[in-house]
């Protein structure tokens, strides 16, 4: 999940209500926080000390150092944050347009005080992890995301790595490829990672010689968001594909 703002010392998980002052005097009342802080060589904040007090695991008069899992860029306006505003986007609409009433009392009676959250929260940040199911719609790409150039055309299988244009959680992207080559039936066919068998697969082909085809694929990727392709040993005249949206 990537950051949407600048941070603060973190006192919750990401959700959570403001945590009482009764708490957080428990959990820092020996870290000065802000001094106690190591930086990268880019001035970015990537570790936190605490006070250990048999918070989070630490022992009682031992210090805690974290190291956060993502750190604000420069500018959140980011490529690299685009997946997860495009996560955000639609849990937040899949929240106040597809639920029902009863779904979101659902969410509100799971929350209990201890979590210092509503039910909204606690749904956004499932959604966030890929617990929701939901199509994201990728949006308005400015390219394709590979070109014939960054494929390996061997007739044989390849990872696809789409950790940077899927958020975590996907469990399914919609691809979509343009191609032309100078004879009918060049393939280029897409399978989850792992898969061995000739079956569970889809793909696309040329049709007739210097035609272009615009083809969709629905395609599962695995934890890492890794799907595998085959592409046909032949000159091909274009071969691109951009993903389209995913499902969690």
């Amino acid at each position: 999940m990537a950051k949407f703002g600048q941070f603060k010392f973190s006192e919750a998980q990401f959700g959570e209500k403001d945590v009482p002052s009764k708490t957080r005097n428990r959990m820092f009342a020996t870290t000065k926080l802000g001094n106690e802080v190591r930086r990268d060589k880019d001035r970015k904040v990537i570790y936190r000390v605490r006070g250990g007090k048999n918070f989070y695991g630490t022992a009682l008069g031992y210090k805690l150092q974290d190291k956060y899992k993502y750190v604000v860029p420069s500018s959140i306006n980011n490529p690299e944050g685009e997946p997860g505003r495009r996560q955000w986007i639609a849990a937040v609409h899949k929240w106040k347009y597809d639920l029902t009433p009863a779904q979101k009392e659902a969410y509100n009676a799971r929350v209990t005080s201890s979590m210092h959250m509503y039910g909204y929260n606690l749904f956004m940040r499932e959604a966030m992890k890929g617990l929701v199911d939901m199509f994201i719609d990728r949006g308005d790409p400015a390219a394709y995301d590979f070109v014939k150039t960054d494929l390996t055309l061997d007739d044989a299988w390849h990872d696809m790595d789409l950790s940077s244009i899927v958020a975590a959680g996907a469990k399914a992207v919609l691809i979509y490829g343009h191609l032309e080559g100078t004879a009918a039936d060049w393939k280029i066919i897409f399978r989850k990672k792992g898969n061995t068998n000739e079956i569970n697969h889809c793909g696309m082909e040329t049709l007739r010689a210097g035609v272009e085809r615009h083809r969709s694929c629905i395609v599962a990727v695995d934890a890492a968001r890794i799907m595998q392709y085959k592409a046909d040993s032949e000159a091909w005249t274009t071969l691109s594909l951009a993903v389209r949206g995913w499902w969690t």
